[in-house]
């Protein structure tokens, strides 16, 4: 009996080596496993209490498992032939597309620089206020004809008494970016004393401008502190201007 109970054990054992072989979960590149532990470690940077609580061994067990159950998962997905159905395809494609466009924004982040005196340029842009003064009129040409006065000697503040309004009363500072925007791009480019060129049309009526007086916003942050903030607005917006170009190119408007 102990033979036979011996010989059995040693059959089970093998069948459970065997079962266990078979089952052995699929090796992922290491490679592979790096890139998504960094992922995770990018996730929890900017958090550095959630950053103290993790343990790096364990992490990379998690991943592995995740990486592992993908790879199970996928095979079992062609093995009854979902990678031949066109719209699952259709959707890697989409998935890839959306993948790589997003990686090429991230290469634009990492290296588009900016220099310290685009910086400082944008922290006054965004810090100054201006006063203005304004006429408005119904149609383009009684601006231009308001505007051939000025040509000839007539000062602003002579032609707002000739042409008056309620809006001539508010003399308060604003910042640029609080105007309307088709308004306050054009301030934004003027000068203290300046008249805008051309009219402005805002709201059926057309302007108009003259920028009487500007300061820095006395509540604005200092530059020191505010410097790291300008910083990424003034990339953000680079970067946006290099894709919107890209389109543009390539037939896009």
């Amino acid at each position: 009996m102990k033979l036979k109970h011996s010989a059995l054990s040693g059959a089970l054992a093998l069948v459970l080596a065997g079962v266990a072989l078979a089952a052995q979960a699929p090796q992922i590149d290491s490679g592979r496993i790096d890139s998504m532990v960094n992922q995770v470690l990018k996730q929890v940077e900017n958090n550095p209490k959630a950053a103290q609580q993790q343990d790096g061994k364990l992490i990379r067990e998690n991943v592995i498992k995740q990486l592992q159950s993908f790879e199970i998962l996928k095979n079992e997905a062609i093995k009854i032939g979902l990678d031949k159905d066109a719209d699952i395809q259709n959707q890697l494609k989409n998935l890839e597309a959306e993948f790589y466009a997003n990686q090429y924004i991230a290469h634009l982040e990492r290296s588009t620089e900016v220099s310290e005196a685009d910086i400082y340029r944008a922290y006054q842009e965004q810090t100054r206020m201006v006063q203005i003064q304004q006429v408005h009129f119904d149609s383009e040409a009684q601006a231009r004809e308001a505007q051939a006065l000025l040509l000839k000697g007539l000062s602003f503040e002579q032609l707002m008494q000739r042409y008056p309004n309620p809006e001539q009363d508010f003399k308060d500072f604003v910042s640029p970016q609080q105007l309307a925007p088709e308004i306050g791009q054009k301030v934004a480019q003027m000068t203290r004393g300046e008249v805008s060129r051309d009219p402005l049309m805002f709201n059926g009526k057309y302007y108009l401008l003259k920028v009487s007086a500007d300061e820095r916003n006395p509540n604005a942050p200092p530059y020191a502190e505010a410097k790291q903030q300008i910083e990424q607005q003034v990339k953000r917006q680079r970067v946006q201007e290099k894709i919107t170009s890209i389109l543009n190119a390539n037939g896009l408007k």
